[in-house]
């Protein structure tokens, strides 16, 4: 895990080379891929493990939780492509470029979809004026920072993990 503490307090402007990631206090981990994954993924815990210990080990490309319990608790964004069997580094908090769905802007709530490893915009909730409605919970994982083009869009990644 990257260390949280703050170290500079450097613009982007004003960096000198040292690391593109100068005052971005994002966080990452480094996990087992269960199967290939590609930079931009967005990643779940692979609950289907039969091991606890290794549920929160092996990560894979995630979905909508009503896609499939094991695929819905997402938790970051894959940072650089690995294959099945090898570590995979995984922002689980700050901004990223993330495989998006068409049509995501700026400003949108994001939350898994059933295109695994895509997010995509959680609709608003509008009361339909009882006192009773039926919404499924659904975790906001991501923020648009900017708007999608070619199913990408700049995100920051809400704390899961």
């Amino acid at each position: 895990m990257n260390n949280t503490l703050l170290q500079r307090l450097d613009s982007a402007a004003d960096t000198t080379g040292s690391s593109v990631y100068a005052s971005n206090r994002h966080v990452e981990e480094v996990f087992l891929a269960s199967e290939a994954v590609t930079a931009g993924d967005f990643l779940c815990l692979d609950l289907s493990k039969t091991d606890d210990s290794d549920k929160s080990l092996f990560v894979k490309k995630g979905t909508d939780i009503g896609t499939a319990a094991a695929t819905g608790l997402l938790i970051g964004v894959c940072i650089a492509t690995a294959a099945s069997g090898e570590n995979v580094r995984v922002l689980v908090r700050g901004i990223i470029n993330a495989n998006c769905a068409t049509g995501v802007l700026a400003g949108d709530r994001l939350v898994g979809s059933s295109t695994a490893g895509r997010l995509e915009a959680k609709a608003n909730i509008v009361s339909d004026g009882t006192d009773v409605l039926d919404i499924p919970f659904v975790s906001i994982v991501a923020y648009a920072v900017g708007a999608e083009s070619g199913n990408v869009a700049s995100v920051y990644v809400i704390p899961q993990f």
